[in-house]
């Protein structure tokens, strides 16, 4: 991610404990970012990307689609790191997708 131009990556570490979130129609707790996202960076221009990571397997873009269409200047970046593929041949890849 560095060498393509992002900067201040955070990822939430997942624990034992999870976070409160105040909402306008209460609260709720959150292991990840809203339930949905494992961390933030920005891009060179300064956009906020809040990052999805998973493991073999795609995340489901409709939660994605939801949340951007809310929170229209925001981007997503969602990774899907796998040694299952013919491609990876027994070693880790990642792909990205960008919505």
């Amino acid at each position: 991610m560095l060498k393509n131009g992002y900067d201040e990556i955070w990822f939430k570490a997942h624990g034992k404990r999870n976070d409160y979130v105040f909402t306008q129609k209460g609260k709720y707790m959150a292991q990840d970012i809203w339930n949905l996202f494992d961390g933030i960076c920005f891009n060179e221009l300064g956009y906020t990307y809040f990052l999805q990571m998973k493991t073999n397997n795609w995340a489901s873009s409709k939660d994605f689609d939801k949340f951007i269409k809310f929170h229209q200047q925001v981007h997503v970046l969602s990774f899907n790191v796998t040694d299952k593929l013919i491609e990876s041949k027994g070693k880790y890849i990642v792909k990205v997708r960008e919505y």
